[in-house]
């Protein structure tokens, strides 16, 4: 079809709205447009940003709105990226545009704001108010910030905007984020510095000027900053060539390079051991074949997978094509960037949400421009824009990081199979403990299994000892983190010079500040949650909502006056081990020591480097770093995880432990790890401790398969949230008689459907919001897009009329 016949665009708007919009394009803007380029279009008498699906023809007789604008020089994501997204969508029952908002980096979409001025009715009006009334400030606030965002609800000026006082305009918020443009100075066109030199001779009063003109010529366009670091007097060398019409300043826009330091560069092994050569053949293999397929790499910890990722990288480079790796910590992103970059070069981007706003768009832009061979990052790496995607790699895949617990909802694992599936390449999910629905899927012959079932070296698993924490119940001095087993073993191992990782995961320093007189703890008054006490700045915290008070206060519910610590958190644990280990280097990482950029790279940089001898830390410590001097690693309860109201907290027990176990014995000396427990005989800790995964595979996939959840099944959550307890639990009783309804309407599919509940939140309350769920379980993912799409539409309004807000969440990992 000629070009000049795609007159029209097939358009998502980034507003929560289903579908995609034609919209015409102008004859002065046709040579701007192409796919994956935003644009500003009307919409129901406002103008929004809208992102470029198709270039199509009007082939109706509809009169169709013009684009405005279009924003963008260079498409922002390839067209092979819009079934990916629309695939998300209707997957996830999100909307397609304000999915690919969420996929930019921040700073890209425009944001629209209100804004109110006063008309000459509202002037008059204004002149003849008292000052002190409340009116007269909001319109004196209104006429001397013109332009301005409004700072309060817009129902407080209601009243004046049908009296015609004022008038309320919608504005847009220009993008924030952009290249880095910075000073530079270079030699005009035809100017020879030779020439110039000679010409010159007798007029070089400064000392440093010959020097100061040959750094110039040498880099033809250089940086200002670069000069004035090195010749003090660069402004006024400048300055005076400018004048004499040898040099030009400009601007240029400078690449903002977020990479972390290498922290510790692996060696490069001449020889690969044979489990490693039969799984890179395997992965080569189809890899040649450039066509979608799936294969889990099944390597226990300390297996070599990292040396199996790393050549599957360079072989799908040398075929011109690019690769995507995820991990599920940013931490952990860092790290790896450091080690690919030591193989592989520049050619590396980084890319997750702990960049500053330029720095994610700078990778962005680099990865969209073709300019990265690798993309390294957490789960919305998935979404980088690379042109010639051939390899995505999941490792860790079983992590539960992996899946979005904020709109969109997304499974990044999951979302990576489909994204390869459409960009006809492979994927390669690394684990040394794999989800039971991974497994199920290569038992089912969907997935390829690549098996690494022994470490590097033929090197032993760590020895696993269980500590029966019931044997010490009422004992005196048992208040400690440390059994006295593992606080003895701790302290041989310092003596031995090896170093230690003590896995608890849960920070602060008390969980729970409990009344002395009628036993209840303080809670948040905003969410059916305790506070937790932190040592730095002495207060009690909500880690839901961020409610934070200090620790001066009376019992809530009796009003006494003496209240008391209980528990621990790892914070209590660092300063319990500083007392225990005066002379021992000790640091903790936890989301509380690693709040601000490049803290976690540098607690890992000093472990690596062995400034740190005992690494206290949450879950972050528990993912596939490789530390040879680690020989001992304690896990001071390893019943935390088994307590949440889960079907997958059995699962979650055993990869956690296993994998902090991995941890241990990884160089040349042999492992130890301890385990605390009061559960000592549960399934996921006794296959934890026998490094048995098909153990615990067989016995985990028997009761799920008997109660019908993943993988033999899928699941979408729904969860109501209102102001009002009674309100929304009416509208979650509602809503599934009315999903009931409809299932018995579909006599012949209605039956592959179960629905179970509403039932009361188990953390009934968040930020003040009461909350209420209903899970519905299906044979048939097709069928619940389905039943959640015609559900969406026709709850939609009546929660709107009751104040209560809908959360659909498809495949669930959080259900509490």
């Amino acid at each position: 079809m000629p070009a000049k016949d795609l007159d029209c665009l097939r358009i998502a708007v980034a507003l929560n709205v289903k579908g995609t919009f034609t919209y015409r394009v102008p004859d002065n803007l046709k040579a701007l447009v192409q796919v994956g380029c935003r644009v500003r279009v009307p919409f129901n008498h406002r103008s929004v940003t809208g992102y470029i699906l198709e270039e199509t023809v009007d082939e109706g007789d509809r009169v169709l709105k013009d684009i405005s604008e279009v924003l963008d020089r260079t498409p922002l994501f390839h067209e092979q990226m819009v079934p990916f997204f629309e695939w998300m969508s209707e997957y996830y029952v999100y909307p397609v545009g304000r999915l690919i908002q969420s996929a930019l980096p921040g700073g890209l979409n425009a944001k629209a704001y209100k804004t109110v001025s006063l008309t000459e009715k509202g002037l008059a009006i204004l002149d003849g108010l008292p000052a002190s009334c409340e009116e007269s400030k909001r319109l004196c606030w209104i006429r001397e910030n013109p332009g301005k965002p409004f700072p309060w609800p817009l129902s407080e000026i209601a009243f004046m905007r049908r009296q015609g006082w004022v008038v309320i305009r919608e504005k847009t918020r220009r993008d924030q984020a952009g290249p880095l443009m910075l000073s530079c100075v270079r030699l005009r066109e035809g100017v020879d510095i030779r020439t110039l030199v000679l010409s010159s001779e007798g007029r070089l009063k400064a000392k440093n000027e010959l020097e100061f003109l040959k750094a110039i010529d040498e880099r033809k366009t250089i940086l200002l900053k670069d000069l004035k670091a090195k010749f003090t007097n660069a402004s006024y060398l400048v300055n005076k060539w400018i004048k004499k019409g040898a040099l030009e300043s400009s601007r240029m826009a400078v690449y903002r390079n977020p990479a972390g330091e290498i922290i510790r560069p692996g060696v490069i092994p001449v020889e690969l051991y044979e489990q490693q050569k039969s799984s890179l053949a395997h992965i080569r293999k189809l890899l040649n074949k450039k066509t979608f397929s799936v294969s889990l790499l099944f390597g226990v910890t300390g297996s070599g997978k990292t040396e199996v990722y790393c050549r599957a990288v360079e072989h799908v480079i040398r075929q011109g094509r690019q690769a995507i790796l995820m991990v599920p910590e940013i931490g952990l992103a860092a790290y790896m960037a450091g080690l690919f970059r030591s193989r592989l070069g520049n050619r590396i981007a980084i890319y997750h949400s702990r960049l500053g706003r330029g720095e994610r768009y700078d990778e962005w832009m680099r990865i969209a421009a073709g300019d990265a061979d690798l993309v390294i990052g957490a789960r919305s790496a998935l979404f980088s824009p690379l042109p010639r995607l051939g390899l995505i790699i999941v490792d860790e895949e079983h992590d539960s990081a992996y899946k979005q617990d904020a709109s969109p909802r997304y499974q990044a694992r999951d979302a990576a199979v489909m994204r390869a599936k459409i960009e006809k390449a492979l994927v390669v999910l690394g684990s040394g403990t794999p989800s039971v629905q991974s497994y199920q899927n290569s038992i089912n012959g969907r997935y390829h299994l690549v098996s690494m079932p022994r470490r590097v070296g033929d090197r032993p698993l760590p020895d696993v000892e269980v500590i029966d924490m019931r044997s010490f119940e009422g004992q005196q001095g048992m208040k400690e983190a440390l059994s006295p087993g593992l606080r003895e073993a701790v302290e041989q191992n310092l003596t031995a010079g090896y170093q230690t990782l003590l896995f608890l995961n849960r920070r602060g320093f008390f969980p729970l500040y409990l009344c002395r007189s009628c036993g209840n703890p303080v809670s948040c008054p905003n969410c059916d949650i305790t506070l937790t006490y932190h040592l730095e700045g002495d207060r009690l915290n909500c880690h839901y909502c961020g409610f934070s008070s200090g620790t001066d206060i009376k019992c809530p519910a009796c009003g006494f006056p003496r209240l008391r610590p209980y528990g621990f958190g790892t914070e209590k644990l660092e300063q319990d081990l500083e007392k225990l280990f005066p002379a021992a280097r000790i640091a903790r990482m936890d989301a509380d020591s690693t709040r601000r950029k490049g803290q976690a790279e540098g607690i890992l940089k000093e472990f690596s480097n062995h400034k740190i001898d005992i690494l206290v830390g949450t879950q972050m410590i528990t993912k596939g770093y490789d530390f040879p001097m680690v020989t001992l690693v304690g896990v001071i309860s390893a019943d935390l995880s088994l307590g949440f109201p889960d079907f997958r907290a059995a699962e979650r027990t055993f990869q956690i432990l296993s994998q902090v176990a991995g941890r241990a014995g990884r160089g040349a000396q042999k492992g130890k790890v301890i385990i605390q427990t009061f559960n000592p005989d549960h399934y996921a800790i006794r296959a934890a401790t026998t490094h048995d995964f098909q153990l615990f595979f067989e016995k985990e996939a028997d009761l799920r398969r008997q109660l019908g959840y993943p993988p033999f099944s899928h699941l979408a959550f729904l969860r109501l949230k209102g102001n009002s307890r009674t309100k929304t639990s009416d509208a979650a009783y509602s809503l599934a008689r009315d999903i009931r309804g409809m299932l018995s309407r579909w006599p012949k599919r209605g039956k592959d459907l179960q629905v179970l509940g509403p039932v009361e939140a188990a953390v009934s309350r968040i930020k003040g919001k009461y909350r209420w769920q209903i899970l519905i379980k299906s044979r048939s993912a097709a069928l619940l897009q389905h039943l959640l799409a015609d559900m969406e539409i026709r709850s939609r309004s009546f929660l709107k009329s009751v104040g209560v807000r809908l959360v659909l969440d498809i495949d669930p990992y959080q259900m509490i």
